[in-house]
């Protein structure tokens, strides 16, 4: 199965600068494009009840703590330059997030032009090498200033709707306040873009309740025509032995129908994040950057004007319980204060390493499996503590790739196999004496 056939932003600044993409420091913006997140607004139209952002509020950010922020980072004042270094990352991506970005569209437009001239007088790199990127949930995309901001910027947007699959799916979580759905306006809004003739990424998000869903919903995804099926687990707690099950039978029904005949779809033409074939084996010792950009790099501008290593250190994604981590301000700058560097130190020495146990490090099937760092210090009190809430759907997520590209390469009739890696005595627990001996047939075969 083949990723994508949009090149990405970062390849496309990895071409160009390929001595860039070999630079670069985590947390100081190296690797040819740096994400930063504007949070325009911690409203949302919606309540989907697996958000990670459960501590909305009504804030709202000002346009001049936007350009406070722009100007930090074309100028690299305020301790900014040493952070982003323009020289290692010579592509910007303005991400703008919520709650829900689109009820605040009117300032992101002026937010993008802001930088836009800005760039432009400052004969800045990132004046002709910068992208945006919305993703939103579909609810105002039919507004006219929505419609006006897309069009005005389809040559440098990356703009997608949450649809989480089929109905069943999407409507068991991304409701409104009141409860009622929101699949058909998510999907009416999907559909519009695509018959447009522009891209729409996908992004399934599982969760406890609705993992019983994942084959319907995959195929639906398939059925209108996404090709990168991007689809994970979510990290909280809540998952056990019998959703493992659950998800094993599901990804089999996938790769079933992947494989199948009476169907439209080529395999060759998918991606489908969940059966990765570069997934699910042991990692090498030397392997140990960080899984995500909780570390430090992905900065995020709050409504307020503070700056968070990753928009999941804010008080809505962590709560009154636990202090945001919080790394500067637009007005004083980014690690000048004593605490805020401390935080800064601190998230550099997160690796795969410090942050794992051995049995996590020296996994058999540690390729592929997640963490969010933010919600390590969430739940933790440090961001070097790792998580495991999810090693249980990637035990089964392994063995359905060990039926998934054995069957494949069968088809194909290539003379390769796909290993099982997952020991046995984890696997029964989940597929049992018949079907374990099945994958080990056919891993062998």
């Amino acid at each position: 199965m083949k990723r994508g056939r949009i090149e990405e932003f970062n390849d496309f600044l990895a071409r160009l600068y390929p001595e860039c993409a070999k630079k670069g420091t985590p947390g100081q913006g190296g690797g040819t494009a740096k994400t930063v997140t504007f949070v325009v607004t911690n409203r949302c139209s919606l309540a989907c009840t697996y958000c990670y952002q459960q501590h909305k509020n009504n804030a709202v950010m000002s346009f001049d703590t936007a350009k406070a922020f722009i100007d930090m980072l074309l100028t690299g004042n305020k301790g900014m330059d040493g952070y982003i270094d323009k020289e290692e990352s010579p592509g910007i991506i303005l991400e703008f997030i919520g709650g829900e970005p689109l009820l605040e569209i009117e300032l992101i437009d002026k937010i993008v032009d802001y930088f836009r001239e800005q760039a432009l007088l400052m004969g800045h790199t990132w004046a002709n090498h910068f992208m945006i990127s919305i993703c939103s949930n579909g609810v105002a995309y039919k507004e006219p200033k929505v419609q006006e901001f897309l069009q005005k910027n389809a040559g440098r947007l990356s703009f997608s709707v949450t649809l989480d699959g089929n109905k069943e799916l999407h409507d068991s979580c991304r409701v409104f306040p009141d409860g009622s759905p929101s699949y058909d306006i998510a999907y009416a809004a999907c559909k519009d873009w695509m018959d447009r003739g522009n891209y729409m990424g996908s992004k399934i998000t599982l969760c406890p309740e609705n993992v019983m869903h994942t084959f319907t919903a995959s195929k639906h995804m398939m059925d209108m025509g996404y090709q990168d099926i991007n689809i994970n687990c979510v990290y909280e707690e809540g998952w056990n032995i019998e959703h493992a099950k659950i998800l094993y039978k599901e990804l089999k029904r996938v790769a079933d129908y992947l494989l199948s005949d009476d169907n439209d779809v080529d395999p060759d033409d998918i991606y489908f994040a969940l059966l990765n074939g570069d997934n699910y084996g042991p990692m090498e010792e030397n392997d140990i950057q960080n899984y995500c950009g909780g570390n430090g790099m992905m900065l995020a501008c709050g409504t307020d004007g503070r700056l968070y290593p990753c928009l999941r250190y804010l008080e809505t994604s962590v709560g009154d319980d636990v202090e945001p981590m919080v790394i500067g301000t637009v007005e004083e700058g980014i690690g000048i204060d004593r605490k805020h560097k401390s935080c800064i130190d601190c998230l550099q020495c997160v690796d795969r390493k410090t942050q794992s146990t051995d049995e996590c490090f020296y996994c058999p099937i540690a390729k592929g499996c997640g963490w969010c760092t933010a919600l390590n210090y969430q739940e933790t009190g440090t961001p070097n503590k790792r998580l495991t809430h999810i090693c249980v759907t990637h035990k089964a997520a392994s063995l359905a790739n060990v039926y998934f590209w054995n069957k494949y390469y069968q088809k194909q009739g290539e003379d390769k196999r796909f290993q099982m890696h997952c020991p046995k005595e984890w696997a029964l627990p989940i597929i049992g004496e018949d079907e374990y001996a099945m994958l080990e047939q056919l891993s062998r075969a």
